[in-house]
Parts: structure tokens; C-alpha cells; sequence
């Protein structure tokens, strides 16, 4: 992809950060960016040796890994900070 890499995740990044918004809370934001950032990146990765880089499905794709990769950032952080029972 060249050039092309980082303007082909913002929009991961972007449905990740809506989606930690849609959570609320101070940390979740910037961990369902990141996740979006992770669905983004690994969208990057494996669409190409699909062949599948044109059209509508890499949008959908995208859209999808991002926002599954911001519930997994946002869900892990929230299992790691629950206060354990004794």
C-alpha cells in the first residue's frame, strides 16, 4: 500500500473512538480508538492477499474489524480493572 497505509485505517480509528464514546467513561475512547486502530491495521494486512483492496467490501470489512476490535479492547480493559470477589 505505500502512501496509502495510514489513510486507509483512520476510518477504523474513527469507528473506534465512536464506538468507546457510545460506552462513555474517560478511558474508553481512547481504548476503542485503539482497538479500531488494531481492526484497521489488520484490515490493511490481510485484504490484499484476498484480493480484495476495490469497492464496497473493504469499507464493510473495515467497519466490522474495527468495531469488533474496540469491543475487545474496551471489554478487556473493563474485565482487568473489576474488582475481584475474596
Amino acid at each position: 500500500m505505500g502512501d496509502h497505509t495510514w489513510p486507509a485505517i483512520y476510518p477504523g480509528i474513527i469507528v473506534g473512538l465512536l464506538y468507546g464514546l457510545s460506552l462513555g467513561g474517560l478511558w474508553n475512547p481512547p481504548l476503542g480508538a485503539l482497538g479500531g486502530l488494531a481492526g484497521g491495521a489488520l484490515t490493511v494486512m490481510i485484504l490484499p492477499l484476498l484480493g480484495l483492496e476495490q469497492g464496497l467490501a473493504p469499507v464493510a470489512v473495515m467497519v466490522i474489524l474495527s468495531v469488533l476490535g474496540a469491543f475487545c479492547f474496551t471489554r478487556a480493559a473493563s474485565w482487568l480493572v473489576r474488582p475481584r470477589a475474596k
